[in-house]
């Protein structure tokens, strides 16, 4: 088995391709790895919110599940989404996947209404059953926010390793880095707040932005590092209205993976299909989405 490896600077949510025939595209899965790769990610978080992984079946997260491993050969890390309403549904893909080369599983509650107490016995029994580390999965968008206290109770069970941090509470971040060990990682995931998450000492950080442009969220990143913080939130401050001239497919979609995948259908690495219940750009969202990747510097995407 894998161990989990330490997830250090810019980890892209990996977008989930499809064919025209809205099959899962396993040449463009590669073809993202590889780009990704080739921009100097810290690694991969896959099959989360981002990835439609709600609105995808079983059989299909176990064919991009197959096709990611394959084409990431273990060289960077990935932690892999196996979050399912069923809890069944869950550990079978754990046995189903158990063999792939991955780090470890990310699993989101989606049960809104569940209690804390059931939410922290959920995460047991999914911790005692994964073949392999368990992430913990928290953002209010979905399900019940995981509050410090709660991850506290958690941090030591043998067989979780983390949790993604989907929050713009900052206290609530602070708070859950003093559980940072060896053997429990933290990472956050608000693009728009990237340079302030640095800032506070976090070691990396996932969005969906970055399977698209990871050059945005690396640029913030290599600034922090050299020491650059006024180039760092200077570069922030960019990125942000970029992405707030963009059109607003998200108060249909909620998820911005169709201006995502529009870009990276520009870069060549995918064709901008959503999944069923999500649409795409429009004509008309299409020509602002260009306009708006003029404007900031990105006219011509090199793939």
């Amino acid at each position: 088995m894998i161990e989990t490896r330490p997830l250090v600077g810019v980890i892209p949510v990996v977008q989930t391709p499809l064919t025209v025939d809205r099959d899962i595209d396993i040449q463009a899965i590669h073809r993202h790895i590889d780009f990704l790769e080739a921009r100097k990610v810290g690694g991969y978080w896959a099959l989360g919110t981002g990835s439609e992984d709600m609105n995808l079946t079983f059989a299909e997260r176990l064919t991009a599940a197959r096709a990611l491993c394959e084409a990431n050969n273990g060289r960077l890390p990935l932690i892999l989404g196996a979050g399912f309403y069923c809890y069944k549904d869950s550990v079978a893909f754990m046995q189903e996947t158990r063999a792939l080369e991955f780090d470890a599983y990310h699993v989101m509650p989606y049960h809104p209404l569940l209690s804390m107490g059931q939410l922290d016995t959920y995460y047991r029994m999914l911790a005692d059953a994964a073949p392999k580390p368990l992430w913990l999965y928290t953002s209010a968008n979905w399900a019940q926010p995981l509050k410090p206290d709660f991850i506290e109770k958690l941090v030591e069970h043998p067989n979780i390793a983390g949790v993604k941090y989907s929050t713009q509470r900052t206290t609530d971040m602070l708070k859950t880095l003093t559980f940072v060990s060896p053997q429990f990682q933290m990472i956050t995931a608000v693009a728009a707040q990237w340079a302030v998450t640095l800032a506070m000492g976090v070691k990396a950080g996932t969005t969906s932005l970055a399977g698209a442009l990871p050059e945005m969220l690396l640029e913030i990143y290599d600034h922090h590092q050299a020491g650059r913080r006024e180039e760092a939130m200077a570069a922030q401050h960019r990125m942000n209205a970029f992405t707030a001239a963009w059109p607003k497919v998200k108060a249909d979609n909620f998820l911005t993976g169709a201006e995502e995948k529009y870009i990276l259908s520009r870069r060549g690495i995918m064709q901008p299909f959503m999944t069923s219940y999500y649409r795409q750009l429009s004509a008309e969202e299409i020509t602002q989405m260009d306009n708006a990747l003029n404007d900031y510097g990105w006219a011509n995407l090199p793939n």
